[in-house]
């Protein structure tokens, strides 16, 4: 089994070392033009990964990333980047539409049933200025995050490096450094804290 990459535009640049997509799988469908996509060496994927990039989109994969089963969609001008040894386990959704950004730090892990979207998909709109209330924002994640099943990163999230996200939380705004949040919306509920993937 093997990665498959369906390339329907022009002058996009694939960045894929052919003896790893000997040891991945799952679909890549590049729809538009002008996309660069690199996934770096070491990478695995789940052969339920299903990706689709639109136009003028970047898609950066460091090394050593686990990006099981990931649903990814990155919509017209947008870009998502993964540093190197972030870890997905079983089904993700990451949602990149309006050109906006998800950026993940290094190391982080990243469990089942997380998503992440850089817009609401709709207009809220105020009846007396006809203006638009909630534009697209990007998303951040930061080094050595962990995001626990379930959770929800909404539009202007940016959470710190070395900061926990319970399960089922829903973050709107800001996690800082060494903290954990939890909740719907989530709040801070321990600060001063770090995480290793051992039990000790």
């Amino acid at each position: 089994m093997s990665l498959n990459i369906f390339d329907k535009g022009e002058n996009n640049v694939i960045d894929i070392d052919v003896r790893d997509q000997q040891n991945q799988a799952g679909k890549i469908y590049i729809n538009g033009s002008n996309n660069y996509v690199r996934i770096g060496r070491g990478c695995v994927s789940d052969k339920d990964m299903h990706i689709v990039i639109e136009s003028n989109c970047r898609f950066d994969v460091g090394e050593d990333v686990r990006l099981s089963m990931a649903n990814i969609y990155i919509g017209p001008g947008s870009a998502l980047s993964i540093g190197d040894r972030t870890g997905f386990t079983g089904l993700v959704h990451l949602n990149l539409i309006e050109a906006k950004t998800i950026e993940i730090g290094t190391n982080c892990s990243i469990a089942s049933g997380v998503w992440m979207t850089t817009s609401d998909f709709h207009s809220v709109v105020g009846l007396d200025t006809g203006a638009r209330l909630n534009p697209a924002k990007p998303v951040r994640v930061g080094h050595h995050v962990w995001i626990a099943n379930q959770a929800t990163l909404l539009k202007g999230s940016v959470i710190g490096d070395n900061a926990i996200v319970g399960a089922h939380a829903v973050v709107t705004g800001i996690v800082p450094p060494h903290c954990v949040a939890a909740g719907n919306p989530a709040r801070i509920v321990r600060e001063n804290v770090t995480w290793r993937s051992d039990l000790i």
